[in-house]
Parts: structure tokens; C-alpha cells; sequence
């Protein structure tokens, strides 16, 4: 977007003043700015490719998961495709740096409970910092998404403990279509048992105004 707007400018430019030494000589700048910002951007395609290789189940299951989301967020008035590329987004980068063996503990913690490895509790806050650097280029609403996926509205999620009264809109729908996702995994993508997974959400998440919106238009999709 930022090297769209600067061609544009460039383009004004040259319509209103014609090719001058100054006009050439902004060129270069923006071209030369340009290629620093895209040098300087992550390889998101490289991630993910390198994810969908390394966690190929995982990789379908985000796949899934916004699928699912993009849905939801056609239930809300505010939809747009930008809203639903920024989760997108999202799906994809949130748990990059994770292996099969880091999914498979953290499906187990969500079963048992118990303690989490620090790279495992870590891995939301250092993505997102990460992203952070490229704000040019990676929307923020994407980066709070990713921030906050494993977080719960009890305040017992990570890597922030945040509660319920904390949480961005689309994260809680994001949220809600991963969990969706990840529970139909479980069981084995037996749709029949739909109804059984949104209590289970709710059971989870349905303390919080901001959860029970995106749950309710969940339901409305999968129902």
C-alpha cells in the first residue's frame, strides 16, 4: 500500500509538471525507498509454505479456520473483504514458528491443563513484535489477532492473561472459528456433532459480550 500511494503521488506528479529533473529525481527516492521496504518486509509466502510443509494437518486446519471465520464475519454489518484478508492474514502467521510436537502439547494442555513450555507461552507475543517492525505492511487488527489467540476470557489464557473485557472483535471471532475447527478435528470431522462443539465453546468462552457476538454468529453458520 505505502509503494502504491508513492507511485500515484509520482504519477500526479509527472501529469502536472511533465518529466522535470525533480520529478526523476523523486522517482529514484521512492524506487530506491521501495525496494528497502520490501527487502525489509517478511517472507510471508516463505512462512507459510515452510508451515504448510512442516504442519501440513495444522496448515488444513487453518485453511479451515478461515474459511469458517470469513463466514462469521459476513454476519456482522461491518464485513468488508479487508476485514476478512486481515484474518486471513492471521491464520496463517498465528502459530508459524510452532512444530507438530509444539501442537501437539498445547492440544493436550487444553485437555489436561497443566504447564506449558516458555517457547509455546512465548510464541503469540514474539510473532506479533515481530510483525510489529513491518506495520507498513502487516495491518494491526492482524497483529492483535495473533497476539491474542490463545488467550481466554477467564484471564487464564497466554502469553498476556488478558479477560473477556479486553478483546478485539475479530479476535473473538477468529478465535471462536479456530476452536470450532480445532474440536471438529478432534472429533474427526463428524459434522453431526456441531451442537455438541458450540456448547463446548460456550462452556469456554460464552462469559464474555464480546465472545457470546461471535458465537452467536457462529451458530448462524453452522447450524
Amino acid at each position: 500500500e505505502a509503494v502504491s500511494a508513492a507511485m500515484e503521488t509520482v504519477k500526479g506528479v509527472i501529469n502536472q509538471l511533465g518529466v522535470e529533473p525533480e520529478t526523476i529525481k523523486l522517482l529514484k527516492t521512492i524506487n530506491t525507498r521501495a525496494m528497502t521496504l520490501l527487502q525489509e518486509s517478511p517472507s510471508i509466502f516463505a512462512f507459510i509454505k515452510q508451515f504448510k510443509k512442516n504442519c501440513s494437518e495444522e496448515f488444513l486446519m487453518a485453511m479451515l479456520t478461515n474459511y469458517i471465520m470469513s463466514l462469521v464475519i459476513d454476519k456482522f454489518p461491518w464485513k468488508s473483504d479487508a476485514v476478512k484478508e486481515k484474518g486471513a492474514l492471521a491464520s496463517m502467521m498465528c502459530d508459524m514458528t510452532l512444530t507438530k510436537e509444539d501442537f501437539a502439547i498445547i492440544r493436550d494442555w487444553k485437555k489436561h491443563g497443566g504447564v506449558l513450555p516458555e517457547k509455546i507461552l512465548r510464541h503469540p507475543a514474539e510473532i506479533a513484535n515481530s510483525l510489529k517492525k513491518n506495520r507498513l505492511l502487516i495491518p494491526i487488527e492482524t497483529i492483535t489477532i495473533i497476539e491474542q489467540h490463545h488467550e481466554l476470557p477467564d484471564g487464564k489464557g497466554f502469553p498476556h492473561g488478558i479477560n473477556g473485557n479486553r478483546f478485539n472483535q475479530l479476535s473473538t471471532i477468529f478465535i471462536v472459528s479456530q476452536q470450532f475447527t480445532e474440536m471438529l478435528h478432534d472429533c474427526e470431522y463428524n459434522y453431526e456433532k456441531r451442537t455438541e462443539i458450540i456448547s463446548k465453546i460456550r462452556d469456554i468462552y460464552g462469559s464474555s459480550k464480546m465472545f457470546d457476538k461471535a458465537i452467536e454468529a457462529l451458530v448462524q453458520v453452522v447450524a
